[in-house]
């Protein structure tokens, strides 16, 4: 009987031990605490730095121009509005009889590649109160650019807009877009805005 004591109590030792060793490998349910990773919520110098630069980078989505100036894209290509002036539409023009704005939309490609310009967009809005106004078409209207402007290259086009005589305000909407690309790459509007004499 003495020997088999402390077989016994080897025995039991054995067996508590395997489950302890359980119940650690097992952790009972109410136990289990779901913990929320940390983040840092303030970035390092040098990320707060990078995201600044990128963002800078980005062309923004629309820019407005006064008449007489000018804006360069980020690619090199610089868009201009020239010779605004008050006309009357011909008998043959359309409509006819109707007092406009003419003005030259001009493109200077330095981009280092051919640009095409068939896909520009040409709006107005006149008056105080912003209204779309019509398209007056002439021998110098309404065709618009037919083709790309080369490297190194200018192109010119005439477009015109209804303006009542009273009216002044001329606000034109320029945006061009590449829909050759894959993306569909369209450039930033341009609005150039002022007052026709």
């Amino acid at each position: 009987m003495k020997n088999l004591k402390p077989a016994l109590n080897g025995a039991l030792f054995v067996v508590l031990l395997t489950l302890a060793t359980g119940c650690a490998d097992a952790p009972d349910e109410n136990q289990i605490v779901d913990l929320e990773p940390v983040q840092d919520s303030a970035e390092s110098p040098a990320a707060q730095e990078e995201a600044t630069e990128s963002a800078e980078e980005e062309a923004p989505s629309a820019v407005e121009e006064e008449f007489g100036s000018e804006y360069t894209y980020a690619d090199g290509l610089t868009v201009r509005l020239a010779g605004v002036e008050r006309r009357v539409s011909g008998e043959w023009d359309m409509p006819e009889s109707t007092p406009y704005v003419y003005f030259d939309v001009q493109f200077d490609n330095t981009t280092g590649a051919p640009v095409d310009l068939t896909y520009l967009s040409v709006y107005c809005q006149v008056g105080e109160e912003g209204r779309t106004a019509e398209d007056v078409y002439t021998d110098q209207t309404g065709t618009g650019f037919t083709s790309a402007v080369m490297d190194g290259r200018t192109a010119t086009a005439g477009f015109g807009c209804a303006l009542p005589e009273e009216e002044s305000y001329l606000q034109v909407e320029l945006t061009l877009s590449d829909w050759e690309e894959a993306d569909d790459y369209v450039r930033e509007t341009v609005y150039f805005v002022g007052d026709v004499a």
